[in-house]
């Protein structure tokens, strides 16, 4: 009885010093900021004029250029694997307040003839970024593990 009662007193002792992610001071969030790069396979609904062309190997650079508390700003490059031009897509997004290691992206093209607009959702894992997007209006769909570029450690 005595032992429950001392795991619960230490239990609530250490709730009480842990500190929760703070927003407005931008505490407790990965420090993000670099370029974060991976390749992947997309996908294209059949109503997309892509659809024929099949799963396409596709690389791609995050660069994530500003953490302003919980608030993410980002450019998002991107291209077939082969392509010499990049698709250039600007993201704004947040940490989660709950888990800060989750976001979510919300993106939108800037140039390039295949542009679209979609959601990451990501975490933040042992270095890694691993992100899913989905582009509701393009009926596009990936998953990608991303690494910070070797300069940006």
């Amino acid at each position: 009885m005595l032992l429950k009662f001392a795991r619960s007193l230490a239990a609530v002792l250490m709730l009480a010093l842990t500190a929760p992610a703070n927003a407005d001071e931008g505490e407790g969030f990965p420090q993000i900021v670099g370029t974060w790069t991976g390749t992947y396979l997309v996908a294209f609904a059949k109503s997309n004029p892509n659809h024929e062309k099949g799963l396409l190997r596709t690389e791609m650079e995050l660069e994530i250029t500003k953490l302003d508390g919980n608030l993410i700003t980002a450019t998002n490059r991107w291209r077939r694997i082969g392509d010499s031009e990049w698709i250039v897509e600007e993201a704004m997004g947040t940490f989660s307040l709950d888990d800060p290691t989750r976001f979510v992206l919300a993106e939108a093209g800037i140039s390039g003839d295949d542009v679209s607009s979609g959601i990451f959702n990501g975490v933040y894992l042992d270095d890694v970024l691993l992100v899913t997007y989905a582009g509701p209006g393009t009926g596009v769909s990936f998953a990608a593990q991303l690494v910070k570029k070797d300069g940006d450690k």
